[in-house]
């Protein structure tokens, strides 16, 4: 049985390590630098600052694991939304009145942002994923 002790350690270990990245993964994308990457974007960048149901300025989506999160965000009249694709897949961002480009253009590390001047909730998707779906409420 003392084989089987040190095989024991080095699994928590590498759990404990498996869930560390896993935690640092999900903890991007909320830095002030916009760094990282490049733009498919004619909006302007604005820094980051909420998501996620707030009525934050502007709100992030990252694109991940093939799903939009937060799928629904709430900004102001006249705030941003701004998606960045943190997957390792092609995806776009296409909404009534507002797209990011071609379908699949944005690779890892892309962002696209869009400011909503008119209340009202704004469904979108990614065209190359069904049910890839999410929601901006502007209020």
């Amino acid at each position: 049985m003392a084989s089987v002790r040190p095989m024991t350690k080095l699994a928590a270990t590498l759990c404990a390590c498996l869930a560390l990245g896993l935690v640092a993964a999900g903890c991007g994308g909320g830095s002030d630098d916009n760094g990282g990457g490049s733009s498919k974007t004619s909006e302007q960048k604005q820094p980051a600052s909420g998501g996620g149901g707030t009525k934050a300025k502007t709100a992030d989506v990252a694109l991940q694991n093939i799903q939009f999160n937060p799928k629904i965000v709430t900004v102001p009249t006249g705030g941003s939304v701004k998606w960045t694709n943190d997957d390792t897949v092609g995806h776009d961002v296409t909404g009534s009145g507002f797209k990011s480009g071609s379908r699949g253009g944005l690779s890892n590390g892309d962002t696209f942002s869009h400011t909503f001047d008119k209340s009202g909730t704004f469904k979108y998707r990614c065209t190359v994923h069904p049910g890839m779906e999410g929601t901006v409420i502007v209020k």
